[in-house]
C-alpha cells in the first residue's frame, strides 16, 4: 500500500497543472451554502519561547493544537512565531492582528492530470510559500480564518503531510478576535524570505487515495464520514457529474462541531455528535473523512484526530471531485 501511494503521490504531483482556489475561492465552493488514544504529533518542545499552549476549553486529546486569541495577543510578534491570516487579501488589508502576515492560500492547490481540482500541491509549491513569509523549519505556525477555522484546518493539515513539526490554529478565528475588542492593524510585516522547505518523507498516513475508499467500503475496520451537507450527502444539492455519496458513508456537516462564537464545540461533545451518527473507531480502526475539494474534510479531519482522538484518521484529498465525477464509482442517494 505504501509503494502504491507513493506512486500515486508522484504521479499527481508530476503532473500537476493548475492552481485551482481550494484555499481560497474553490474553499467558498466546498464550503457549505449558506442556510480514543493518540500517538501525540510532533512538536517544538524545544522552542522555549513559545510556552505550552492550554486550550480554553478541557478534554481535548491535543489541546495545544489550538491557541486562544489571548495567546496570539501575546505571542505573535515573537521572532520564532508566524502568524498567518487566510482571509481573502482585500479583508487583510482592511484590518488584520498586529504581526500577522497573508498568503493566498491558492497556491497551495492545483488541479491534477486527471482533471481533479483542489489537491494538495506539490512540497517544493507549498513550501515555497511559507519561505515567501519568513518560515523556518522550527517556526510556530499560527493560522486563522473567519470561518470556523475551515481555511485553517485544510492548511494545518497539507502542512503536516509535509512534516512541519509546530503548527497551530487560532480557536474561535477573526470573528471572535474582533467580538472581544482586540486590536487591528494594516501594517504589514516585513519579513525576510528563507529557503525553506520540507526534508521529511510526506506523511502518508493522513492523506488517502480513491483506491484506498474503494477498499473501504463495506469493511469493517474502516469508517467513512461525509463532512458536506445533507443535501449534498442525499444527492440533492449536486456539485460533480453524479450526486449522492459514498456508500456506507456516514454524514456529519463539519459545521456542527463549532459553536456559535466559532469556537470548537468540547470534547464530549464532539464525541457525542459523531457518535450519535456512527463515526466512532477503536485504536484500530481508520476514519476516512471527505467532502467536494478536501477542505471541510480537513477540518473533521482535525476535528476527529486531534480534538476527538481517534488514533488513524485520514483525508481524502479527491473527496467528491474526483468520486462523484469517476466514471464507475458506486454512489448512494437518499432522495
Amino acid at each position: 500500500m505504501l509503494n502504491m501511494r507513493s506512486a500515486i503521490w508522484r504521479t499527481a504531483f508530476l503532473t500537476a497543472t493548475a492552481a485551482a482556489a481550494v484555499f481560497g475561492a474553490a474553499c467558498g465552493s466546498d464550503e457549505a451554502k449558506p442556510q480514543a488514544a493518540a500517538t501525540p504529533p510532533p512538536t517544538a518542545a524545544a522552542n522555549a519561547a513559545v510556552p505550552t499552549v492550554v486550550a480554553a476549553k478541557a478534554g481535548y486529546a491535543f489541546p495545544d493544537k489550538l491557541v486562544t486569541t489571548n495567546w496570539v495577543t501575546e505571542n505573535a510578534t515573537k521572532a520564532n512565531v508566524l502568524v498567518l491570516d487566510l482571509r481573502k487579501k482585500e479583508d487583510y488589508e482592511a484590518g488584520h492582528i498586529p504581526g500577522a502576515s497573508w498568503i493566498n492560500t491558492a497556491d497551495l492547490s492545483v488541479t491534477d492530470k486527471n482533471g481533479v481540482k483542489g489537491q494538495l500541491a506539490p512540497a517544493e509549491k507549498v513550501a515555497s510559500v511559507f519561505a515567501a513569509v519568513g518560515a523556518k523549519p522550527d517556526t510556530t505556525i499560527v493560522l486563522y480564518d473567519a470561518s470556523n477555522n475551515l481555511s485553517s484546518s485544510r492548511v494545518l493539515w497539507g502542512l503536516e503531510v509535509y512534516g512541519h513539526k509546530d503548527v497551530r490554529m487560532m480557536d474561535g478565528t477573526w470573528t471572535l478576535w474582533q467580538s472581544e475588542g482586540k486590536p487591528a492593524t494594516k501594517d504589514v510585516p516585513q519579513r525576510t524570505a528563507t529557503q525553506y522547505a520540507f526534508t521529511a518523507t510526506p506523511n502518508e498516513g493522513i492523506i488517502a487515495n480513491f483506491d484506498e475508499i474503494v477498499k473501504a467500503v463495506g469493511d469493517p475496520s474502516k469508517v467513512i464520514c461525509d463532512a458536506r451537507t445533507p443535501e449534498e450527502y442525499a444527492g440533492r444539492d449536486v456539485r460533480a457529474k453524479n450526486g449522492g455519496h459514498v456508500p456506507g458513508a456516514l454524514n456529519v456537516n463539519y459545521t456542527l462541531a463549532n459553536g456559535k462564537d466559532g469556537k470548537y464545540l468540547p470534547a464530549e461533545e464532539l464525541r457525542k455528535l459523531y457518535a450519535d451518527a456512527g463515526v466512532k473507531a477503536s485504536d484500530s480502526q481508520t476514519v476516512y473523512t471527505y467532502c467536494q475539494t478536501g477542505v471541510r474534510a480537513a477540518h473533521s479531519w482535525f476535528v476527529l484526530k486531534y480534538l476527538v482522538g481517534y488514533k488513524k484518521v485520514e483525508n481524502y484529498d479527491g473527496s467528491w471531485e474526483e468520486w462523484g465525477n469517476k466514471d464507475g464509482a458506486k454512489i448512494e442517494t437518499s432522495r
